[in-house]
């Protein structure tokens, strides 16, 4: 949906209203029109405020229904539509003043047509505006969104390089590769493959906004591989994930996110071994994993998970949902709508 609010500025009503409707008579009013100018003044006055206010309403309510970017012939068709119906509307009432005020005659509509063309005009002049005055909200709303996502983009590649590209990480991952070398040749050549295309995703993704599902988790059990070196049995994942959601999308590095998260924050041992699984249902991926949090880490910030909803909020209506459930933590990270 279009978050754009209705245009409410009130010097432009205050100055725009009075000034359109006092112009119009001046410019087509016809002696022989019913009433004198004065008149004419007040009631065009008086139609300007209705078309003014009305347009803005109207508008306003084009641009949530049917926002031009989503649906740009039915948002162009529903304003002729209402443009062509007020303008008949208008014809009308003026018809009605008019008939108040003088006796019908013969030569009525060539008479009104200066005043019968002011309303029309004021009409599409009012829509107009307000239709201006929508593109460029929603045009400058656009550059911030982007300003916003590629700043909060660079962070998350940022952080992700930095929590993962450390000498502390290098340093246990070539610790392993080296005690694995003498003793399985074969799992180190496997291990310098999955620890290359680890970092390869990485610089991939630098600058993508959303990948697909499929990708994500291909990455995700390269990293998987990397850990399981390390813990071995004591570290298990389990998928159960429908083909038919594979093409979705997700924001990148954040499924990794919630492994790293999990391995980090539970113990990982012979007493206690740490089980992740990942299903999904028709609108999300589910993470969970069993809930043995380390003792000294129970005051952690979760400045990861909080980072991940202001980067879905961006983005998407839908944000992931964080919770625990039967002694296991929760992870609903939704899939993403791309138009």
């Amino acid at each position: 949906m279009t978050d754009i609010k209705s245009t409410d500025n009130k010097w432009i009503r205050i100055i725009g209203i009075p000034l359109v409707g006092i112009i119009m008579p001046l410019v087509f009013y016809n002696e022989n029109a019913g009433p004198g100018l004065f008149i004419w003044i007040i009631i065009s006055v008086s139609l300007t405020f209705t078309i003014w206010e009305g347009s803005n309403r109207i508008v306003s309510f084009l641009w949530m229904k049917y926002p031009w970017e989503k649906n740009p012939a039915i948002h162009l068709l529903i304003s002729i539509i209402f443009l062509i119906s007020l303008s008949l509307f208008l014809i009308l009432v003026l018809f009605l003043i008019n008939y108040a005020f003088a006796d019908y005659s013969p030569d009525y509509w060539q008479t009104m047509k200066g005043v019968n063309v002011a309303m029309v005009l004021i009409t599409f002049f009012t829509t107009s505006i307000y239709e201006g005055v929508y593109l460029f909200e929603k045009w400058k709303k656009s550059l911030v969104l982007t300003a916003s996502l590629e700043k909060e983009n660079i962070q998350s590649q940022f952080e992700a390089l930095k929590n993962q590209v450390n000498p502390h990480f290098l340093f246990n991952s070539l610790s392993i590769l080296a005690s694995i070398i003498p003793v399985d040749p074969e799992k180190a050549v496997d291990f310098v493959n999955k620890f290359s295309k680890f970092y390869r995703y990485v610089l991939d993704v630098k600058d993508e906004i959303v990948v697909e599902l499929k990708d994500e988790l291909d990455f995700v059990m390269s990293y998987f591989f990397l850990q399981k070196i390390r813990f071995g049995e004591n570290l298990k994942i389990i998928t159960n994930i429908d083909a038919s959601v594979l093409d979705n999308f997700v924001l990148p590095l954040s499924i990794q996110l919630l492994i790293e998260n999990a391995i980090k924050h539970n113990e990982i041992s012979d007493t206690y071994s740490l089980t992740i699984t990942m299903t999904n249902n028709k609108d999300c991926l589910i993470i969970k994993n069993d809930l043995q949090q380390i003792q000294s880490d129970s005051n952690s910030t979760k400045i990861g998970l909080k980072n991940l909803t202001e980067r879905y909020k961006l983005i998407s209506d839908s944000v992931p949902k964080f919770y625990i459930k039967e002694n296991k933590f929760v992870a609903e990270i939704p899939f993403l709508v791309i138009e």
